[in-house]
């Protein structure tokens, strides 16, 4: 966050975090309407707690995109088995 950007990749920023911190972390910086709120974000993550927080879930199976919509759609979908 040192320099202002339109798009920003982070790449699982809360994982070395304990859940204190990384949720703070989240709040402050990474929540819509926070420190990135004019900007894109895309976030990787392995954080499933955070997820409904997102505009957009896209989910990842070797390689490949095998699912992506928001939470709520996601939910009703079941996911992959």
């Amino acid at each position: 966050m040192y320099r202002k950007a339109a798009v920003y990749l982070l790449n699982d920023p809360l994982v070395a975090l304990d859940a204190h911190v990384g949720q703070h972390i989240f709040n402050q910086v990474i929540r819509p309407g926070r420190l990135l709120q004019e900007t894109a974000q895309i976030l990787l993550t392995h954080a499933f707690h955070i997820l409904p927080q997102t505009d957009w879930i896209m989910v990842l199976a070797d390689g490949a995109i095998v699912e992506m919509g928001s939470y709520q759609e996601l939910l009703h979908k079941k996911g992959l088995s």
